[in-house]
């Protein structure tokens, strides 16, 4: 290092794999990322759960959510994993019992802090919830069949996006957004979790 001279440079972020990439088997064609409900500038990761319409090329970011802390029935503070894109008003079930977001708080920085209605439920830590179609929490709102190809900056404008139909020896634990039961289960043996 010369003399003088002071680098404040940080490194760059590891990347980290999160399937068996060399498995991955990418959809022919670009889709249309749906953004209601996405801000500007969101920075969408890899391997994210997609759901896609196969005919009119338009695809939903999947908006599952983990629990990081354990929730008892009747509380209307829900603590989750970060990186969620849950959005004020979004309702969101685990097929049996659901909740309407009132409140958003991202000042905490190991967790994100919803203000709920009550859930109807204990929940342990690791539960997964999805975006319910209506509070109570019975069906999604969507889906998955595919997951993000790549990392994604949201724009104004048009957002085209390449999306995965098949991946080998998921990590779980990787994944920045969970895919629930119901997306294993539609995905069936084209996504190969490892648990």
């Amino acid at each position: 290092m010369s003399a003088g001279f002071k680098y404040n440079l940080n490194p760059e972020p590891s990347v980290e794999e999160r399937y068996d990439v060399s498995t991955g088997v990418r959809r022919r064609g670009p889709y249309k990322l749906d953004t209601k409900n996405l801000n500007i500038g969101d920075n969408l990761p890899s391997f994210i759960p997609v759901a896609a319409n196969l005919k009119t090329k338009k695809c939903f970011v999947v908006r599952n959510i983990l629990l990081k802390e354990a929730y008892t029935s009747g509380a209307t503070i829900l603590k989750i994993k970060k990186g969620s894109f849950v959005y004020q008003g979004m309702h969101i079930g685990n097929g049996t019992n659901g909740a309407t977001i009132s409140a958003i708080s991202k000042a905490n920085a190991d967790y994100d802090e919803l203000t709920i209605t009550d859930l109807g439920a204990d929940l342990a830590v690791g539960s997964v919830l999805f975006e319910a179609k209506a509070a109570d929490g019975a069906t999604p709102a969507n889906v998955a069949n595919s997951a993000l190809y790549e990392s994604r900056k949201v724009e104004e404008g048009i957002n085209l996006v390449a999306l995965l139909s098949a991946a080998r020896e998921i990590e779980p634990d990787k994944l920045v957004i969970p895919f629930s039961a119901k997306d294993k289960e539609n995905l069936g043996n084209d996504f190969q979790f490892n648990e």
